[in-house]
């Protein structure tokens, strides 16, 4: 992984957050604000919303609690390139009883 990270000047990562009836990003769909997900880079800094390293949402699905599976998709982009990947996932809210949700991880782009 340090080869990568010394020939690169960029990088980038895709995350999908699969979900039923459970939101991970932003509000609900009865407007209640859930704590979003936070995403631990390679060298420790976080990745979080309202922060300088908030991960660019491409999709935000999870809203929608109607019994169906969808998704929520994050990239992740930067210029310091041990930044990523993304190591682990924090802060996923507790599930209820018919809630779910699993992380599709997608390829690690090094620029």
């Amino acid at each position: 992984m340090n080869f990568l990270h010394l020939l690169s000047s960029e990088a980038t990562h895709t995350i999908t957050v699969h979900c039923l009836n459970t939101s991970v990003w932003g509000t609900n769909e009865t407007d209640a604000q859930t704590t979003p997900t936070g995403f631990k880079g390679w060298n420790g800094q976080m990745f979080a919303a309202n922060t300088l390293l908030e991960p660019k949402v491409l999709t935000d699905e999870c809203m929608i609690q109607d019994g169906s599976w969808h998704k929520t998709q994050f990239l992740f982009h930067t210029q310091d390139t041990n930044q990523l990947p993304v190591v682990q996932v924090h802060t996923f809210p507790h599930l209820k009883p018919g809630q779910q949700h699993y992380i599709e991880s997608g390829s690690v782009c090094f620029l």
